[in-house]
This record gives C-alpha cells, sequence and structure tokens, in this order.
C-alpha cells in the first residue's frame, strides 16, 4: 500500500527517471554476461579469442599449401601487373598532358578572335567583302 501511495504521489519525470535507471541496470548485467552468451553471437566472441579460433580454422584447413614455385610465380604476376598499371598511368598522364595543351592553345586562339581589336577586323573584313559583292558588276 506504501509503494502505491508513492507512485500515486511521485512526479512523471521521476517515475520514468527511476524506470530508465532500472533497464540500465538489467541491460548493464545482461551484456556483461551474467545471462550467458547467446548462440547468434559465437561469431563476435571469437574475435575475443584469437589463438583458439586459429587453432579450430587451422585444423579443418579448406585450402591446400602452395608450392613455393607457383608462389614465387603469383608474386611475379602481381608485381608485373602492377609494373603495367604504373606504365599505362604514366601514358595516360601524357596523353592528358598533350590534351590539356591543346585545349589551352585553342583557347588562347578563341581570345585573340575576339579581342576588341580582332572583332574590328572582322568587320572591317565583312565590310570590304559587301562593298567588293556590291562593286561587281552583274554578269547578264
Amino acid at each position: 500500500m506504501q509503494f502505491s501511495a508513492l507512485i500515486l504521489h511521485a512526479d512523471w519525470p521521476v517515475l520514468i527517471g527511476a524506470a530508465l535507471i532500472a533497464a540500465g541496470i538489467v541491460l548493464a548485467a545482461q551484456t556483461l554476461g551474467l545471462g550467458g552468451p547467446r548462440p547468434g553471437v559465437a561469431h563476435i566472441l571469437r574475435a575475443y579469442r584469437p589463438a583458439e579460433w586459429s587453432r579450430r580454422q587451422s585444423a579443418h584447413e579448406r585450402t591446400r599449401p602452395m608450392d613455393q614455385a607457383i608462389q614465387w610465380q603469383r608474386v611475379a604476376a602481381i608485381a608485373e601487373s602492377g609494373f603495367a598499371r604504373a606504365e599505362a598511368v604514366a601514358d595516360l598522364h601524357a596523353r592528358a598532358t598533350h590534351e590539356l595543351e591543346a585545349v589551352d592553345d585553342a583557347l588562347i586562339r578563341l581570345l585573340a578572335d575576339f579581342t576588341p581589336d580582332a572583332m574590328l577586323s572582322i568587320r572591317q573584313r565583312e565590310v570590304e567583302l559587301d562593298s567588293a559583292e556590291i562593286a561587281e558588276p552583274l554578269a547578264a
């Protein structure tokens, strides 16, 4: 009776806080292992016991050990592919440099064509062409 009287006279935030504290204590106790390990988390537990996991893995090994010659052939193939990639990157870098130079030259020519002096010379050429067409007699 006394507990129910306390609940009825207590503020709601106090009751919610007490419930959250109790839930936190229960969660902490379960996390610390008082509830025992669950079968779904066995893969997590092996991270904390690497020697035992390694021993179990080597007991039923799925791959056969490779011969030394095959290992060196694989290492050589990996190194050759790395060198080939480095050469390809250098070639692509050179191509990109040439392309950027070509774009730069084209931009410079374009800007030179549209400077105020160049615009005047273009207009003068247009006027000269128009006057030349008017001055030519019509062939009958």
